[in-house]
């Protein structure tokens, strides 16, 4: 009786959180949201947007233009990439030639680092001295006109050092996998929202130089495989917080993610914080924990009531619960996939369920990563040791 209550509370509670996920204005809960009123000081100063670019899909030129049309007047927009012969290269050669304010950028291959840190460092090398914002952005994401704005608004204010955004997945197909990677990019931007969840998000964060520079960031980011969540632990360990701006959020598409892609993705978002942020890490699995005991909490108490082993206080209580449950799932779908069928968005809350237990367990052992067909080795300070290409081992 008492486990069977225990379940029940825990699965209240994980409505409550939904509830409130789907319900609450989570914009107010926000300095930088709070901040967005009032005017930035004059004149502007030099901002520098750094965008490491690797692979080519038919997002990529949209995303990289929304990038370089943005309404900040005094902005140098760097896009680096390695090698001539990524796919990236010519349409990014051809923006930089097209917009005066952008600069194509060279990066060496990584031997020590993650390539996307390398391709960072790169652009850090090119940017004037005198730049006062560093804005650190991924590839393949649209952004809004005032996107840089809003992002770097409250370090114009000097009301903190570093800002983050996040993306706002859209679906487009209905394949369970797809579906799956979707559901989670809009739970995860639920946690990003909460501020004790907040960490900085390497498709949009921005840091101010000075601060940058004291921290020394760009020496953590030669020796490690990520910038984010490298970035995280740093700042988490000087008790600097990251202030989540509500408004710079920018719009990603969710298109014919496969399993094996869905996998290698939540795996490297679950291995990096085991790496870098460890507390993170032990609140991911707690939180796991919680969510299994919360789902198998209605079954379990309908069991008993079969065998007559709960009283009908209980019998009332699993009942209201579980339809509590199913009704939030539905209005959770309405909220992020309306135009999802509902059997489809089952199959996708199933498999989300199982690749976040499956990659999280193997996160437990796991001492590699692989991202973009590249596997870095690390050590166990989250070092990377060596950097295993196609063909040449290291």
């Amino acid at each position: 009786m008492t486990l069977a209550l225990c379940l029940l509370i825990a699965a209240w509670a994980q409505a409550a959180l939904l509830y409130c996920g789907l319900c609450l204005d989570t914009k107010r809960l926000h300095k930088a949201f709070r901040l967005s009123a009032l005017p930035a000081p004059r004149p502007l100063p030099p901002v520098a947007v750094m965008i490491p670019v690797t692979g080519y899909n038919h997002d990529t030129e949209a995303a990289l233009r929304s990038l370089l049309e943005q309404d900040y007047p005094n902005l140098t927009v760097c896009l680096a990439v390695c090698g001539i012969t990524d796919p990236a290269y010519a349409p990014a050669s051809e923006l930089s030639a097209r917009y005066a304010h952008a600069r194509l950028v060279h990066a060496p291959e990584a031997v020590r680092s993650g390539q996307k840190n390398q391709n960072l460092l790169s652009c850090l090398e090119a940017v004037d001295p005198d730049t006062a914002v560093y804005v650190f952005c991924d590839a393949n994401h649209r952004a809004e006109p005032d996107f840089i704005r809003k992002l770097v608004h409250p370090i114009l204010l000097d009301q903190a050092d570093f800002c983050t955004g996040y993306r706002r997945s859209r679906l487009y197909t209905t394949e369970p996998p797809t579906t799956a990677f979707h559901a989670i990019n809009r739970f995860m931007l639920f946690l990003q929202s909460l501020p004790f969840f907040t960490q900085p998000w390497g498709g949009a964060t921005a840091a101010r130089a000075a601060a940058f520079k004291r921290l020394d960031v760009a020496g953590l980011w030669r020796r490690t495989v990520v910038d984010d969540s490298a970035l995280a632990g740093l700042l988490g360990k000087k008790g600097i917080p990251v202030l989540f701006c509500p408004d710079a959020l920018l719009e990603s598409s969710a298109r014919s993610v496969t399993r094996k892609t869905l996998d290698e993705w939540l795996f490297r978002q679950l291995f990096y914080p085991r790496v870098y942020t460890f507390g993170a890490w032990l609140l991911i699995g707690f939180c796991l924990t919680w969510f299994a005991a919360a789902c198998a909490a209605c079954p379990y108490v309908l069991v008993l009531v079969v065998r007559g082993g709960v009283s009908f206080p209980m019998q009332a209580a699993a009942l209201l619960v579980l339809c509590g449950q199913i009704l939030l799932q539905e209005l959770l779908r309405r909220r992020v996939a309306a135009d999802c069928p509902r059997s489809a968005w089952l199959k996708g809350l199933a498999v989300a369920t199982a690749a976040l237990f499956g990659n999280y367990a193997r996160t437990v052992t796991g001492r590699s990563v692989v991202w973009r067909g590249i596997r870095y080795v690390l050590g166990g300070d989250g070092r990377v040791l060596g950097v295993k290409r196609a063909g040449n081992e290291e």
